[in-house]
């Protein structure tokens, strides 16, 4: 979430006439975020959140607001798009697709306990079991070939020691490249971070932003979600958060011995992936232009905690059980 394009009163409430909604009240933009440009709106009959879509063009808007639409109806806490007076899901602001959403109650945890993290990895699994009945395909725009464009960007920035974790974390995601077809896929999330789930009086109310869902490794799913919601400041996995998310997924759908026995190479993958992602957005920064974000988020955390995922991947955590987790017991 943050504001790329900024709308006049004039222009958003041309835009919120499109709606059977009432008067708009009140609108602001909202900092936070790196991708899309994000409104909050207020109408007489309820609270909305606008996104922009800065990246995705028309063409691709369809996929994630079909996905939020199926996994709502299968019980996934998710906001479903608010239609138009034309019924369409989106319109167009500034010639760029714009979805207006429901505001979900909540807000996000800094630092979620066992509960939360339980009730994160119930509702991952939820998406993959689901999705895998759904019409829906949609390329992974963040996998081994983006990585690879990127490496010479990305080493005009980082100092000679982190280029040569850069460089062998490329071949050691190869392996990974050569043993994960076996492994089961289907569409992910792709982003389940902290700031992507809101809680309400301790529960989850919502899962936002769909916009890095893909087809992609369920297991990658999972391991994006453990080194978000349980790495310790020092980068190293705090052990009972992990057993809860784990334990939480796995009461929805059980892991597969192929994805135990590959856990070490996807969950360093995933910290790759996204320390990868922040230092191109510092490059977009650096270069200035339109397309710079306003905000960038440190890469700094995701190297540490790479660096701990390649010294220990923890791998013992993968096979705890739900009594381990709840009663603090190993």
């Amino acid at each position: 979430m943050s504001v790329y394009t900024p709308i006049t009163n004039k222009e958003m409430n041309s835009f919120a006439q499109g709606f059977n909604l009432g008067p708009l009240r009140s609108f602001r933009g909202v900092k936070e975020g790196v991708e899309n440009t994000t409104y909050f709106l207020t109408f007489d009959s309820q609270k909305t959140v606008l996104q922009i879509f800065e990246e995705h063009k028309s063409y691709e808007v369809p996929f994630f607001l079909d996905f939020n639409k199926r996994l709502f109806s299968d019980g996934v806490p998710t906001a479903v798009p608010i239609v138009n007076k034309k019924e369409f899901l989106f319109s167009l602001l500034h010639d760029k697709p714009a979805v207006l959403y429901p505001l979900i109650p909540g807000k996000t945890l800094n630092s979620p306990d066992q509960d939360a993290c339980y009730q994160i990895g119930a509702n991952l699994a939820k998406i993959h079991k689901f999705s895998k009945g759904y019409p829906l395909s949609r390329k992974n725009h963040r996998w081994f070939d983006w990585w690879e464009s990127k490496v010479d960007v990305v080493k005009t920035l980082i100092p000679r020691d982190q280029k040569t974790i850069l460089e062998s974390q490329i071949e050691r995601t190869k392996e990974l490249f050569r043993s994960y077809k076996a492994l089961p896929k289907g569409l992910i999330h792709g982003d389940l971070f902290k700031d992507n789930a809101l809680f309400l009086e301790n529960r989850l109310s919502g899962i936002i932003d769909f916009y890095n869902a893909c087809e992609g490794l369920f297991i990658y799913d999972l391991t994006i979600a453990v080194n978000d919601w349980c790495s310790l400041n020092n980068g190293k996995l705090d052990v009972m958060k992990t057993c809860s998310l784990i334990t939480g997924y796995e009461s929805i759908r059980t892991l597969t011995i192929e994805e135990i026995e590959l856990w070490p190479l996807v969950i360093e993958t995933a910290a790759f992936r996204f320390w990868m992602l922040r230092l191109v957005a510092l490059w977009k920064k650096k270069r200035g232009g339109v397309d710079a974000p306003p905000h960038v988020k440190d890469p700094a955390p995701f190297l540490k905690i790479l660096i701990n995922r390649r010294r220990d991947p923890q791998t013992e955590l993968i096979k705890c059980n739900e009594t381990s987790a709840k009663s603090g017991l190993l």
